[in-house]
């Protein structure tokens, strides 16, 4: 009785099916239905089939949680299409795909089926409102070597080095928030350039992602700094030609042009338009602040990538970036028509994992890349190998044709606006001050002048307003013009002279011109 629960599998297996697995999504503490189909062209008699899942998010109901579930149908059929359900329990948020693992186990009319294809499912896990959305690390340590730049929280892109002995890196991280989860990947040191990546997911499902990119040096080479072990000569140029069938070679190898990007993921930045490539209607992305021109490029073997277009040169170029916390920048080709500093000597780089041209010092310290910013600044930026820092540079001709670099770090290039507008505000205030210092300089000479002359007068200013004494130096001025002398009191004709006095003989005249004298002495 019971062997015949069990269907007969036969060593043939000329049978086709399809096997397909249907999608859910459920709040964490719930339960979800996965159902798998599977379809022939005649009875089915029975099946077993192992399905994979993340067991950190949903785990079956009533079975051992390991990672995979086993969906069976063991009893004879008599149709072409099975589906068979089983239930989960939603444990955390996040994602999981649920695919067909190992060697599916089905018989249709009494022969051994195989699987002709197969497509997966997903189920979503949504967390509740009070989980928490923090992804970042807390710390970050490799061993052996150092990361460069130090470790911060909110950088998620490293370098390193190690010796050619390493074979495998020691990571150690520790999430900021307990609740959250930390994946490793990519910690095995092959010869050569090696990514290692530290997946964190936040209690709600979010996932943030921090990448070490670590050089295994070969053997006889020494772990001094990034720029000593990852540079060599190269060429300024590449070769490329556009073909007739629309593809283009760059360096010997041959390249499509991708027209539809259904599946691709466009960089942070960037938009979709609709570009005539060579009198063809196809898919590019344009930056809106860069202003840079993509399109993605597939090689014969199936590999693509971004590449930057020159509409002017009609060339591509890898799209290569780097990036600090808040702005990133798109590498772009060192042609032979930029201005280029002295002392620089043209290599290739390798920068957040990223084999790119660049201009390095003697020292090796430092290296010059010519690019464009997210905020659409473009020229040469100075990259520093210890620490990854950025600074923007500017290439300036001298009159005896000698190159001259100046750097212009950001905050240095903030400081100085600053003092020049402080500077800019104490010269309008000089000036004001200086206008001021005139003005009442002039007035007090008036004031002074008016003084003097009324004081002989025996006139008290006191009594007066200003528009008074104002028509006072008018009338004051007025005499001067007459020959009035302000010191004496005396007109030069001796007009006012003989003004004084009740009669024409200008005997009391002077008797009361004297006793004029003696009160203004007096006072």
């Amino acid at each position: 009785m019971g062997i015949s629960l069990v269907p007969a599998y036969y060593a043939k297996a000329d049978e086709q099916v399809s096997v397909s697995i249907s999608s859910a999504s459920g709040t964490v503490g719930s339960e979800v239905t996965v159902t798998v189909t599977i379809s022939a062209d005649k009875d089915i008699d029975g099946a077993t089939i192992n399905v994979s899942y993340d067991k950190s998010i949903i785990r079956p109901v009533d079975k051992a949680n390991s990672g995979v579930v086993m969906f069976s149908a063991l009893e004879m059929t008599s149709g072409s299409t099975v589906s068979i359900s089983q239930n989960f329990e939603v444990i955390a948020a996040g994602t999981t795909t649920l695919s067909v693992a190992g060697d599916a186990k089905i018989s249709v009319n009494g022969e051994r089926a195989t699987v002709s294809s197969s497509s997966s499912g997903k189920v979503t896990a949504k967390a509740p409102a009070s989980y928490s959305s923090d992804n970042t690390l807390k710390s970050l340590q490799i061993s052996p070597g150092t990361l460069s730049p130090a470790f911060s929280p909110d950088r998620t892109t490293y370098n390193a080095t190690v010796n050619a002995d390493v074979t495998e890196l020691v990571v150690s991280a520790a999430a900021n928030d307990n609740a959250a989860k930390i994946s490793i990947s990519g910690r095995r040191m092959d010869p050569g350039s090696n990514t290692t990546t530290i997946t964190v997911t936040a209690e709600d499902g979010s996932v943030k992602k921090y990448i070490i990119y670590t050089t295994r040096l070969e053997d006889g080479q020494e772990a001094t700094t990034e720029a000593e072990s990852k540079t060599e000569e190269v060429t300024e140029t590449s070769t490329q030609t556009v073909n007739d069938d629309g593809t283009v070679t760059i360096d010997g190898k041959k390249y499509s042009v991708v027209k539809d990007y259904s599946g691709i993921t466009i960089p942070d930045g960037y938009q979709e338009i609709d570009y005539d490539y060579n009198g063809q209607k196809i898919n590019a992305v344009k930056g809106i602040k860069t202003g840079l021109i993509l399109m993605y490029l597939e090689s014969e073997d199936g590999k693509g990538g971004f590449y930057i277009y020159d509409e002017t040169a009609k060339t591509f170029s890898p799209y290569n970036t780097v990036a600090e916390p808040e702005i990133t920048y798109v590498v772009l080709p060192i042609t032979n028509s930029l201005e280029k500093p002295a002392g620089y000597a043209l290599t290739k780089f390798t920068m957040n994992g990223k084999e790119v041209q660049v201009l390095m010092d003697a020292d090796r310290q430092y290296c010059l890349f010519y690019g464009v910013s997210s905020l659409g600044e473009k020229g040469w930026f100075r990259y520093r190998v210890s620490d990854g820092t950025i600074q923007a540079y500017s290439v300036v001709k001298t009159t005896n044709a000698d190159t001259v670099v100046k750097a212009d770090n950001n905050k240095t290039f903030g400081g100085n606006r600053f003092w020049l507008t402080i500077i800019t505000i104490l010269g309008v205030i000089i000036v004001a001050f200086i206008i001021v210092t005139i003005i009442l300089a002039a007035k007090l000479s008036k004031v002074k002048k008016v003084f003097n002359m009324a004081s002989k007068d025996g006139v008290d200013l006191d009594e007066y307003t200003e528009k008074e004494i104002e028509e006072y130096d008018e009338d004051s001025e007025d005499d001067e013009d007459a020959g009035f002398d302000a010191d004496t009191g005396f007109d030069e004709d001796d007009s006012l002279y003989k003004s004084y006095g009740d009669d024409k003989s200008g005997k009391n005249d002077v008797e009361e011109l004297k006793l004029f004298d003696i009160d203004d002495e007096d006072k």
